[in-house]
């Protein structure tokens, strides 16, 4: 199902071209709408529990870490034989997972939608992520049945981001991986998706593999907190000395960074759309969005003109 664009510019993220991004081993693929619409009696979404959702994130999708999550979201594919490397969930193929989780700060919940709890009514959609074998458009009914069934707990808005900038990552054996565009939101402009603006610029500590160590695994170590092992362990990976019995954890990760080599890179904010999430319309419409609508970003040609 999978297929590699006819030029350059179609993998540019916003080109609508009839191609639709996908994942596998952690690598962007493309499909193409020709190849076959999307057949949505194929398939089911259903609830999930972390295990096989996290799996399924880590396996395909080029954001290495793991966010703090909520609700999770899978998509099955009722009618394909699972092969001995599928992740299976009621007996059927794993093909894509949502996520909505909790961001660090409640504000990049509640500016958006400041009449509703944050976490409990509104959340993060900080995954997407089908595989390969899914046809073209089938993100968006993906998507709107994810929402559907959070908002039977619940949740009333949704709040996410998407990055323009490269996402690239390379391997101990040199392979790279992620995203060499950057990515607009195409999929929520499709979803009618709210486009607010950038979210606040800020500075990222980029690790010699091309990841980013994040203001949440930073406070993780700094404070101690459940999962600073697992940074830890990812910074000796790197090269960094283990932290030696009462040491300072802010002044052993300043060290550990110097010591890897890490760099410092400025950020000029994410692209932040707000999406509804309700069982009919009357509850979408009730849910108020504070920010104003913007025109969606759009893909630019070489010459530095819009893209049709």
């Amino acid at each position: 199902m999978s297929a590699v664009p006819p030029s350059p510019e179609i993998a540019a993220a916003g080109r609508a071209d009839g191609w639709s991004q996908r994942w596998r081993d952690n690598s962007p693929r493309w499909v193409h709408t020709s190849q076959g619409g999307f057949d949505p009696r194929r398939y089911e979404v259903v609830e999930l529990p972390e295990a096989p959702a996290r799996s399924f994130v880590a396996r395909h999708h080029y954001l290495a870490g793991w966010p703090a999550t909520v609700h999770r979201f899978g998509l099955l594919d009722l009618r394909a034989v699972p092969d001995a490397h599928a992740i299976t969930v009621q007996g059927h193929s794993l093909v894509g997972v949502v996520v909505l989780g909790s961001p660090m700060n409640d504000r990049v919940l509640t500016n958006v939608f400041p009449d509703l709890e944050p976490f409990v009514q509104s959340l993060d959609m900080s995954r997407i992520c089908l595989d390969d074998t899914v046809p073209g458009n089938g993100e968006s009914w993906t998507v709107t049945r994810s929402l559907h069934l959070a908002a039977g707990r619940g949740i009333r808005g949704v709040v996410t981001f998407a990055d323009p900038e490269p996402q690239l990552r390379r391997l101990a054996d040199g392979t790279v991986l992620g995203s060499p565009t950057g990515h607009l939101g195409i999929m929520y402009q499709a979803l009618n998706a709210r486009f607010t603006g950038r979210a606040t610029p800020r500075t990222l500590t980029l690790l010699p593999d091309g990841t980013i160590l994040t203001a949440r695994s930073t406070a993780k170590i700094i404070g101690q907190e459940s999962g600073a092992a697992a940074v830890a362990r990812r910074l000796h990976e790197l090269g960094a000395t283990p932290a030696t019995a009462g040491q300072d954890p802010r002044a052993w990760l300043r060290g550990a960074l110097a010591e890897i080599g890490a760099r410092r890179r400025r950020h000029p904010g994410t692209y932040r759309y707000a999406l509804r999430a309700g069982r009919t319309r009357a509850e979408r419409t009730r849910t108020r969005i504070a920010l104003a609508a913007l025109p969606y970003p759009k893909h630019h040609t070489p010459s530095g003109l819009p893209d049709r």
